[in-house]
């Protein structure tokens, strides 16, 4: 079963983001420091879907990450390290599997590599990642994560430390995830094998097809570009991949644009 993990916000300080969004009416709390990385991040949980806001605290080490293939490191650079929107985590508990099945379909895969981050208060956090990609493709996958303990223990934990509490904006839930391509048969073969339900239309206003895959928590909306028009062309202005966030379940509608990226509020 695949969930919606996390979505990875690059910007310029994390800890003056959190602020940022506290006052738009988000809860959230100081993450820590990925080492390996050379970056650190601040978070905002709903329920175990959360919002990344990492930054980078080691210049030298950060290149290092930077060079490896199909991860988010890689996308902030090739973006010339442009904050905004990066990359998609989705939670798996079939890592291996799921690393054997894509390279079986022929995908470029890196992985599954074990990570871990420590907290302010000195605690460890651990996981799986897994990248996938295809050099033909123009916008970057989601990449897949395993976390160390279950969602059930995580949840009790996180709600203990209060890293999940209420929002003051609402009763906040990351539903929805946009994003931009170049082409759907990639989606697709994702959609395939992840077994996952999808639905396909077609939006006259923007002239795109709009294919959707549903997670068990969210859903996945792209839009492919099937000619030209002013409207596309002044969405594609962003560039291909993540667009958009929605949450549904706040007080009063609202769109927030925070460091070139688009939150939308329902």
């Amino acid at each position: 079963m695949y969930e919606l993990d996390h979505i990875v916000h690059f910007v310029e300080k994390p800890e003056r983001t959190l602020e940022e969004m506290k006052a738009y009416g988000f809860h959230a709390v100081q993450g820590g420091q990925h080492k390996q990385w050379g970056t650190y991040n601040t978070l905002s949980y709903f329920d175990l879907t959360y919002i990344e806001w990492i930054g980078i605290d080691n210049e030298s080490q950060f290149e290092i990450a930077a060079k490896q293939p199909y991860t988010l490191h890689e996308t902030y650079e090739k973006k010339g390290r442009e904050n905004g929107f990066a990359r998609m985590a989705i939670r798996t508990t079939t890592i291996e599997q799921d690393a054997k099945m894509f390279r079986d379909a022929g995908l470029h895969v890196k992985g599954p590599e074990r990570f871990s981050r420590t907290r302010p208060d000195g605690s460890v956090v651990s996981w799986q990642l897994l990248h996938i990609g295809h050099p033909e493709q123009r916008f970057d996958f989601p990449f897949f994560i395993q976390w160390d303990v279950s969602s059930e223990e995580r949840r009790a934990e996180y709600s203990a430390l209060n890293i999940i509490a209420p929002h003051p904006k609402g009763n906040l839930n990351l539903t929805e995830v946009v994003y931009l391509v170049n082409r759907l048969d990639f989606i697709k073969q994702l959609q395939l094998l992840g077994n996952l339900h999808s639905e396909e239309q077609f939006d006259e206003q923007l002239n795109a097809v709009k294919y959707t895959l549903y997670l068990s928590n969210a859903k996945i909306v792209c839009y492919c570009a099937q000619g030209e028009g002013e409207v596309w062309d002044a969405i594609l202005a962003d560039g291909l991949g993540m667009h958009t966030v929605i949450f549904e379940g706040a007080f009063e509608e609202q769109t927030i644009i925070c460091e070139n990226a688009t939150y939308v509020l329902k």
